[in-house]
């Protein structure tokens, strides 16, 4: 029994080395779709705004107490939302620069921060994430909702 102890352990090292490399090795492929700061896009399909509160115990609509988020799609009203709109075709969106990850896992999606014209924030930061539909191949965003503007 002992014998088939070690051999598991030795097993379960191996996957975790193997997983560990695969994910720091998928991370490194997709680095190059960084976002530079001050690129615009311009938001050919529609997308929403979402205003969400940091702390639900004090539900304030300020930079420090609520962000705002690009979504592909409309959520449904939590008690975390503060608000939701669409944001409408032909809005200009600006990179502003990096958002700090939630988590600092290397398979974490990218965040930046953005700027959106016209401005829909209600004074928010607002945060876009290269996940859930948002994220392609246009410098690591989805052509079929942003187009750049040269």
């Amino acid at each position: 029994m002992n014998k088939l102890n070690s051999i598991f352990i030795r097993v379960l090292i191996a996957f975790v080395i193997l997983t560990g490399t695969a994910i720091i090795l998928s991370n490194l492929m997709f680095s190059n779709n960084i976002l530079q700061p001050k690129s615009q896009y311009n938001i050919i399909r529609s997308i929403y705004l979402t205003g969400a509160y940091v702390d639900l115990n004090n539900k304030q609509l300020n930079k420090e107490k609520a962000r705002a988020y690009l979504e592909p799609e409309l959520y449904y009203k939590k008690s975390s939302v503060a608000f939701q709109c669409r944001v409408p075709t032909g809005s200009i969106m600006t990179i502003i620069g990096p958002a700090p990850k939630v988590w600092h896992l290397p398979f974490f999606p990218k965040r930046y921060f953005v700027q959106l014209e016209p401005d829909l924030s209600r004074g928010l930061d607002i945060i876009i994430e290269l996940s859930r539909g948002l994220d392609g191949n246009l410098d690591g965003l989805n052509p079929e909702i942003f187009r750049r503007l040269e």
